[in-house]
């Protein structure tokens, strides 16, 4: 027993010492690594800070290149320098003389044909003219019956789009316990300015345009299944939502260069001058991409008035489907509000032309289509015009007075 004790006695001495040679060595190795380590970064720190001192020499070195290559070549330089600025100087010229001649060219061709066009007028040729007008009767009226239609639908479809943005303004300002009254050119506000602050700005001056994107959605979804129906409803739904994504896009991009309306918002968002910058960027191009995407559609709307839309006639019918109710639907838009039309509403409006443009560019680009085989003539529709020029009455006349909210 004594024996066994001895040796597991011992046995546990030679542990212990093994455990402690084992932790010596481990605590030995930790030190050269340590050492090593510390060695390396010293190394490194030496060898970056001679590197540093290597490029400082050679930037001098070639500073004072450049220095001394400058005094030796000093005129030369001059001379050179000399040459590009009389070189720009003179292609400025030249574009100069260039836009005054052709500016005196489409001067003088205008005035040409503006003198042709009233030596036309000349009593002798008013026969030619009623002969000619007689022989596009059909054409004209045609023009006429299309431009109507479309421009009574324009107008129509953006005064309901602002009345939305009107009243969710003014709902929006419920929230916050602010009265208002609503005009059919605006929001009165019944507010003191001390009772103003940023989550009220932010809500009441956003919620219009973000409302009316969110319904431009689902009016291009519920368009998306009527597109190649006949009739004028879908005219009208596609107006509406053109109308609708511009209220938003529009607003965004006056409201971030001018910080009135939607901008007001963005102030309060404390948003920078860089990001406003990218605002606008992303509604011009928005807009822009609007006006691709929505080119096919207003040529399958001429299904309304034709059984086929040829390539030659698409000219015919993009002018009086689209430009021509643009410009004469401003105009109406600016009649219907006057006297109190606002810039800011009209300058939003007029953001619809960057859609138009490439609708006006891009039917070029579309063959010719064809619809059902049903013969059809276009027509003044009573009901659709009635309703519309009813609708656009009411809106004024019941406004006129306003409506209190709140």
């Amino acid at each position: 027993m004594r024996y066994l004790h001895y040796v597991r006695k011992l046995k546990k001495a030679t542990l212990k010492k093994a455990r402690l040679e084992v932790r010596r060595m481990e605590s030995e190795s930790r030190k050269k690594a340590r050492a090593h380590r510390k060695n390396e970064a010293r190394a490194y720190l030496e060898k970056k800070k001679h590197d540093r001192a290597e490029f400082r020499k050679q930037q001098q070195a070639l500073e004072e290149e450049y220095r001394q290559d400058l005094e030796r070549n000093r005129q030369k330089y001059h001379a050179e320098e000399a040459e590009r600025k009389a070189r720009i100087k003179k292609e400025k010229q030249f574009r100069r003389h260039r836009r005054k001649k052709l500016f005196r060219f489409y001067f003088k061709y205008c005035l040409k044909n503006i003198l042709l066009s009233i030596k036309g007028l000349h009593p002798a040729n008013i026969p030619l003219l009623i002969e000619r007008i007689r022989d596009n009767r059909i054409h004209i009226k045609e023009f006429l019956i299309i431009t109507t239609h479309s421009t009574l639908f324009f107008v129509a479809a953006y005064i309901l789009v602002f009345a939305i943005m009107l009243f969710t303004s003014a709902i929006s300002g419920v929230f916050f316990d602010y009265s208002s009254i609503v005009y059919y050119y605006e929001v009165l506000w019944i507010v003191k300015p001390e009772e103003w602050f940023g989550d009220s700005v932010k809500m009441i001056y956003s919620s219009g345009p973000i409302i009316s994107s969110i319904i431009a959605v689902f009016a291009t979804i519920i368009f998306s299944y009527i597109r190649t129906e006949r009739g004028l409803g879908k005219l009208f739904i596609m107006w509406f939502f053109i109308h609708a994504y511009n209220a938003f896009f529009g607003s965004l991009l006056i409201g971030s260069l001018f910080g009135r309306g939607f901008g007001y918002a963005i102030i309060w968002s404390f948003i920078s001058d860089t990001e406003k910058v990218i605002y606008s960027i992303i509604s011009i191009t928005a807009l822009f991409l609007l006006g691709v995407f929505i080119t096919r559609s207003f040529l399958i709307s001429a299904n309304s008035y034709y059984p086929k839309l040829k390539k030659r006639y698409q000219q015919f019918f993009i002018w009086a489907q689209v430009i021509l109710p643009f410009i004469l639907g401003n105009i109406f838009i600016g009649i219907l509000m006057f006297p109190k039309m606002l810039w800011y509403d009209m300058t939003v409006a007029l953001c619809l032309g960057i859609a138009i443009l490439p609708v006006a560019v891009g039917y070029r680009f579309y063959p010719s289509l064809y619809f059902e085989e049903d013969q059809i003539r276009p027509r003044f529709l009573l009901r659709p015009i009635i309703f519309a020029l009813a609708f656009l009455l009411i809106y004024r006349l019941v406004l006129e007075f306003g409506i209190k909210i709140g």
